[in-house]
């Protein structure tokens, strides 16, 4: 009996230890599966380009750009302020019409306007809004001419007027970029410098002759800097800057003019 029951203790042993390698067998290939269809999906995964796997998880990326500016023309229409004199605001309307030669070298000219629409003067000869003029007396003026009890200053008059410039300027673009606006869109942007000569148009009401208005011209230099933006390869918007040196026709010194300007522009 004692020898049955032995032989049955070892048949257990036997089974249990059969089951457990059985078991271990069975779980080593179980995970072996696993691995492989891990290996399989990241195969898979690395076959999808970078736009395919971006659209597959809805991400928009930035891709290259669809358009050349090379060899196409350029038209841009806006408004800008120019409010570095302390007595007047010019509100000048910019056209400007410009050929990209490369990516980043363009040449354009530009005309403005912010003159007047009539021949009245206003009080002191003033030629500003009340005259139908692209321009704005500042506070600091009324404030001179209107309270001062110096009747020296409160007579102060404006000597010229700027009424229209004309520029041509090379544009360097040597920064440009994109990127992605609201995860909706791709927006090509350029940072540009520019420098360029043009001519100087202003208006001097004459003192002797009331309602008559002179006019007069100098040359003078430009430098400044851009920002472009384009929508849908031919739609942008321009933002820019330039600093204007110029020669004055009465004080026969040297006057300067900052403006800043934004535009809406058409590639061609």
């Amino acid at each position: 009996m004692i020898l049955n029951r032995t032989r049955a203790i070892i048949t257990a042993i036997a089974c249990c230890l059969m089951f457990l390698i059985a078991t271990n067998a069975n779980a080593q290939s179980a995970s072996d599966d696993a691995a492989d269809e891990q290996a399989r999906i990241e195969a898979a995964n690395n076959s999808f380009s970078a736009e395919q796997s971006a659209a597959e998880k809805a991400i928009a990326t930035i891709e290259p750009r669809p358009f050349s500016k090379a060899g196409r023309g350029e038209i841009a229409i806006g408004m800008g302020t120019i409010a570095s004199d302390i007595f007047i605001v010019y509100l000048p309307v910019t056209l400007r019409g410009g050929y990209h030669f490369k990516e980043w070298v363009s040449l354009e000219l530009a005309a403005s306007f912010m003159g007047c629409f009539s021949d009245e003067v206003g009080e002191n000869l003033t030629r500003s809004g009340s005259q139908k003029c692209m321009r704005a007396l500042t506070p600091t003026y009324d404030r001179l001419t209107e309270t001062s009890g110096d009747t020296q200053l409160r007579s102060v008059t404006i000597k010229e007027y700027q009424v229209a410039r004309f520029a041509l300027n090379p544009i360097f673009s040597p920064i440009v970029g994109k990127f992605s606006l609201m995860n909706s869109a791709i927006v090509h942007y350029d940072l540009n410098l520019s420098a360029g000569l043009g001519v100087l148009v202003v208006e001097m009401p004459d003192s002797l002759h009331i309602g008559k208005i002179d006019y007069g011209a100098s040359f003078e230099g430009n430098f400044g800097l851009g920002l472009r933006f384009v929508f849908r390869n031919f739609v942008g918007v321009r933002l820019d800057f330039r600093e204007y040196l110029f020669g004055k026709q009465n004080d026969k010194g040297l006057g300067t003019s900052s403006e800043f300007a934004l535009s809406v522009s058409f590639l061609l």
